[in-house]
């Protein structure tokens, strides 16, 4: 019934101020000297000047952006009476109206309240709108409130609003909250995140009712008034005192016509007027109107439920679709952009849309109804590039104002239809989204021509869908990268010419081509299983497999031989393989690569190359042979024969033992020369066993100590009594230590008296290594290629031998004998041995 009365009430209003406007055309003319009137002429239409764009109904932007509301009635009122036009500035907000009035992008604010702060940028003028600030609460609270009544209260307080700066100033125990806007505040007292908002009582009453919020209601009076007044730049004196004269000649009618225009609330109902007793004889047709407004209003809550109901059944279909986006396989990205384009369509019930990607083609889908029966049909237009300037009508607005777009006039908000294709001038309405990745506008979907406006609810609807699009795109994406990195390990390691084996939990989880070919079946995880892996390899091999099925990797690499075919060495040649071992992540989990190179073409050339250096060597030896032989046996010959004229003399016969001696001592000489030629080129099979190396190393060292000690140099050993054992021969090991003590020791007789032999041993984890340094005159450069030949020596009485048989020796151990340059300026001979892998500490 309230209703009822209401809307009576306003067809009233709407009556009496077309009368009051009609009444006002006579109005007052303001008195301006030619100064004043000269300054109107040349500033008509520079003046620039902002409305508030959502304070309403005072001042607020109307939907086709014309400034509406109180203000702009007295704006327009001052203009009519100084016959002079200002120039409209668009704001977005009063925060933003008061930045560029202090920087001085604007002229003149529409209206305001001076305030201390506001005079250091502005005059104002004499107040034209007196309004009270009123509270806003929730109808569940109930009592008169005022200020003092609200301390824990969340109050809010439009950002920069004088009323705002008051209750700070004198309320400073009460909780302020700074909002955008009142009808932003409003809501939040709605939903409860606001316990009251302070604003004017026409601002208030008007979001209410267009708001249509069912559930607030004025709480109470603040008991402060706001005074408006127009702003106008400081420096323009001149101009205050033009606005001061028109503010003047408004008459009180011009005032009561302007404020009843927007005031629609306080009017006395409708059996309080006259019009209610002229209308009593009417009175059939009273009851016939109410009848009938009553049944207007019930069908008006019908059609809200309708709405209401349709807007639910439209978030679940959303809802819906973007689930069936999600869990609907795509096989590509113009599947996902597609099927998400028809749900756009239809939620919001378009015949028409546009989706810009930016990394993308451009593609506009056309709903096409030329056949009765033809259903919805899609046609695509590709355009080149995603935001093409053909196409900026569709995508240009919502681009450069970083946000969604809503025009239910189309032709009104772009009348030249400027970046339209020409198969797409008929647009009516239209609406789009800016979808946004990390600041910068990656899509924008635009849908138009719904038969009906477009709402919130659709943009909600188009931008939920464009999101979920995107996202699912950028899925798809990874997975494409997923795998394209997952094709080319695969190649990487199916084309590889090594073989190439994954085991995975103590299994062999993938083996390429390669690897199938080069091991066959062989069961190479578990070597002893197997006759077909060589015996002299079988511990190594098998070390090496067990420290990977414990996952305890620390030897990485591994070489030995196995039988292709069976273990039958006569029929089928070994192949030599080099294993390498890396711990990788595969499917998410630890594994290892195994490489399998196939050296057995290596060790053939190797093979090869060995047999020429023995026969490189061989002619070398030969020559040394020779030579060391045919000395003692010139001396023999030349022995014999002075032993024959002795014979043949009887008063010499005493100096026949002379002789025979010098003979003697030349065979000897020719028997250690073929003994050593013998254990250099076939030495005595090594009886290996496993031993602690320091105990050779210390024999050698108490052998050569006597004679060392009467040469006057001086033995130090270094040995690491924690060596793990290794697999040696403890007299080669010995014989080799002696030579290489000998040699320091002669080197050291050449160039001084005494000397320096430092003798010391440690392990690497892999080897054990032993050196023999000492501080002679080292070996020269040019000279150290050459040493470990055979029958080479720099002494005079040496065959040259020692060197190469050492060598020899630490080889068959499967060791290194390295020389190296002293840190004391001498000769540094290194032997490293392998660690036995059973070997124990």
């Amino acid at each position: 019934m309230n209703k009822f009365f209401k809307t009576i009430c306003t067809g009233m209003l709407f009556l009496w101020a077309g009368l009051f406007l009609c009444t006002g055309l006579n109005a007052a003319v303001p008195d301006l000297t030619p100064e004043e009137n000269l300054w109107l002429i040349t500033h008509d239409r520079k003046v620039r000047l902002a409305h508030t764009p959502d304070w309403p109904p005072m001042d607020f932007l109307g939907q086709d952006g014309t400034p509406s509301g109180m203000v702009a009635d007295y704006i327009r009122l001052i203009e009519k009476k100084l016959n002079f036009r200002f120039k409209i500035v668009r704001v977005n907000s009063w925060d933003q109206m008061l930045e560029m009035a202090k920087d001085g992008t604007i002229d003149v604010i529409s209206a305001g309240q001076e305030t201390r702060g506001r005079r250091e940028f502005m005059s104002w003028s004499t107040p034209f709108l007196n309004l009270k600030t009123t509270i806003i609460v929730k109808k569940q609270h109930r009592g008169e409130l005022t200020l003092e009544k609200m301390k824990g209260m969340k109050i809010g307080v439009v950002h920069q609003y004088a009323v705002g700066e008051f209750i700070r100033e004198f309320y400073p125990q009460l909780t302020m909250i700074d909002v955008p806007s009142s009808v932003k505040g409003i809501r939040m007292v709605c939903f409860g995140e606001l316990d009251a908002m302070i604003t004017e009582l026409p601002n208030a009453l008007h979001i209410i009712e267009m708001e249509k919020i069912p559930n607030l209601h004025l709480g109470g009076d603040t008991g402060f008034k706001l005074h408006h007044g127009m702003g106008i730049r400081k420096d323009w004196p001149l101009f205050s005192t033009i606005i001061e004269k028109a503010l003047a000649t408004v008459t009180e009618e011009e005032h009561k016509n302007i404020y009843n225009r927007w005031m629609r609330l306080g009017t006395p109902v409708f059996y309080q007027t006259r019009a209610f007793w002229y209308t009593m004889l009417g009175v059939a047709g009273v009851a016939f109107f109410l009848i009938g407004s009553v049944l207007i209003w019930n069908m008006q809550l019908k059609r809200q439920v309708h709405q209401r109901t349709e807007a639910l059944r439209i978030n679940e279909v959303g809802l819906e679709a973007l689930l069936a986006l999600n869990e609907r396989p795509h096989g590509s990205i113009r599947e996902i952009i597609e099927f998400a384009f028809q749900q756009m369509l239809e939620l919001t019930q378009s015949r028409f849309g546009y989706l810009a990607l930016e990394d993308q083609d451009g593609i506009t889908y056309v709903v096409d109804h030329s056949l009765p029966d033809a259903g919805r049909q899609f046609r695509v237009l590709n355009h080149g590039g995603g935001f093409s300037g053909e196409t900026k009508g569709f995508w240009g607005e919502a681009v450069n104002r970083r946000k969604p777009m809503i025009s239910n006039d189309y032709l009104r908000s772009n009348p030249q239809l400027k970046g339209i294709p020409a198969a797409h001038k008929k647009i009516v309405r239209y609406m789009n989204v800016p979808i946004f990745n990390r600041g910068e506008i990656v899509v924008v979907a635009g849908m138009g021509n719904k038969e009906s406006d477009y709402t919130l609810s659709d943009l909600r609807q188009l931008s939920l869908l464009a999101h979920g699009m995107w996202r699912m795109i950028q899925r798809k994406k990874a997975e494409y990268a997923m795998q394209k990195s997952e094709k080319r390990f695969h190649d990487l390691l199916e084309y590889s010419p090594n073989g190439i084996a994954i085991v995975q939990n103590n299994k062999v989880v993938y083996e390429n081509t390669i690897q199938r070919e080069l091991m066959g079946d062989l069961n190479f995880l578990n070597p002893g299983r197997t006759p077909r892996f060589h015996q002299d390899d079988l511990a190594g091999v098998q070390a090496f497999f067990r420290q990977i099925t414990k996952d305890e990797l620390k030897q990485s690499e591994v070489a030995f031989r196995f039988y292709g075919k069976a273990a039958d060495e006569s029929r089928y040649p070994p192949t030599w393989v080099t294993c390498i071992a890396t711990p990788i992540d595969y499917n998410d989990h630890a594994a290892y690569l195994l490489i399998f190179i196939d050296m057995t073409e290596a060790k053939n050339l190797e093979h090869l190359l060995i047999i020429q250096d023995k026969m490189a060597s061989l002619g070398h030896v030969s020559a040394g042979i020779a030579h060391e032989i045919r000395n003692p046996l010139s001396g023999i010959n030349i022995y014999l024969g002075t032993i024959e004229k002795y014979f043949r003399n009887p008063d010499k016969a005493d100096k026949i033992d002379a002789s025979i001696q010098a003979v003697r001592s030349a065979s000897g000489k020719i028997e250690s020369v073929i003994k050593r030629v013998m254990n250099f080129a076939k030495p005595t099979e090594p009886r290996f066993a496993f031993i602690h190396i320091n105990e050779p190393v210390r024999e050698a060292i108490k052998l050569t100590n006597f004679s060392l000690n009467k040469k006057g140099i001086n033995i130090t050993q270094n040995l690491d009594d924690e060596l793990p054992r290794c697999h040696a021969e403890p007299h080669l090991i010995e014989e080799v230590m002696l030579n290489l003590i000998n040699n320091a020791a002669d080197a050291l007789s050449q160039v001084r008296d005494g000397g320096e032999i430092t003798i010391s041993s440690h392990s690497t984890g892999e080897s054990i290594v032993i050196q023999v340094a000492d501080n002679g005159p080292g070996i020269p450069r040019d000279l150290r290629e050459k040493i470990f030949d055979p029958f080479f020596t720099t002494k005079a009485h040496s065959t040259g031998i020692g060197l190469s048989l050492c060598h020899r020796i630490v080889t068959d151990h499967k060791g290194r004998l390295e020389l190296k340059h002293s840190s004391r300026d001498g000769a540094a001979f290194i032997i490293k041995l392998p660690v036995s892998p059973s070997g124990a500490r």
